[in-house]
């Protein structure tokens, strides 16, 4: 059965919108942070008022501070407010969809491609994540996304099949109960691909070194 694909101009058009939209949110966002420090102000002089009532507040402002904080490194590489906020939506979609921790995702993108979108290694492999055409085929028809090569270097797309990846990788290793093993295995498969026979086993160690600066900068 034939692949089907989108054209590039279809495909720039509906990442335009998404841009947009997200632009949108964020300024939104900015003043619910506002509308939120101003509510839970009232909410705490209201002493019979029971805790619960703090909560919705309470992840309003955690997010919007999730956001700002990944904004505030995405603009430090370079990305305007449109591009900054893609990669921030689909960073933190992807961390909560397949529970990687934010930090972990940003310090493989860190590694992989410094976060320069169009990155290309020698062997091939394209993106912020730095994914072989191979394998980009293999997760387009896994998760029915419906783009061709063409789309790798898009960040959103990238990032997307990236993630998927890594889950799929981590729990390959589900049988071994220290997280830290685990996790550089999949690591090392990441980098390296899962039949390496001379891997890369410094490449989990730094990515796992990154992991944790940048969970300092996300706090």
């Amino acid at each position: 059965m034939a692949k089907k694909s989108v054209s590039g101009v279809v495909l720039r058009e509906t990442f335009l919108r998404v841009r947009r939209k997200w632009i949108f949110r964020f300024v939104l966002m900015n003043l619910a942070y506002l509308l939120s420090i101003a509510g839970l102000l009232m909410v705490v002089t209201q002493t019979d008022k029971s805790n619960s009532s703090l909560f919705p507040a309470q992840q309003i402002i955690e997010e919007y501070r999730i956001k700002d904080r990944l904004y505030a490194i995405l603009r430090t590489k370079g990305y305007s407010l449109g591009q900054g906020l893609d990669i921030a939506e689909a960073t933190i979609m992807k961390s909560r969809e397949l529970g990687l921790p934010l930090s972990l995702i940003m310090a493989v993108i860190h590694e992989e491609s410094e976060f320069y979108p169009n990155a290309k290694s020698s062997k091939g492999a394209q993106g912020l994540m730095q994914i072989m055409p191979f394998k980009w085929d293999e997760y387009v028809a896994k998760l029915d996304l419906k783009v061709d090569r063409r789309a790798m270097t898009d960040p959103f797309m990238n990032i997307t099949v990236g993630c998927q990846i890594l889950r799929d990788l981590y729990d390959r290793y589900a049988n071994i109960q220290d997280d830290k093993i685990r996790l550089a295995k999949a690591l090392t498969d990441y980098n390296n691909g899962e039949n390496a026979t001379n891997p890369n086993l410094q490449y989990s160690v730094q990515v796992y070194r990154t992991k944790g600066d940048y969970e300092e900068r996300l706090k």
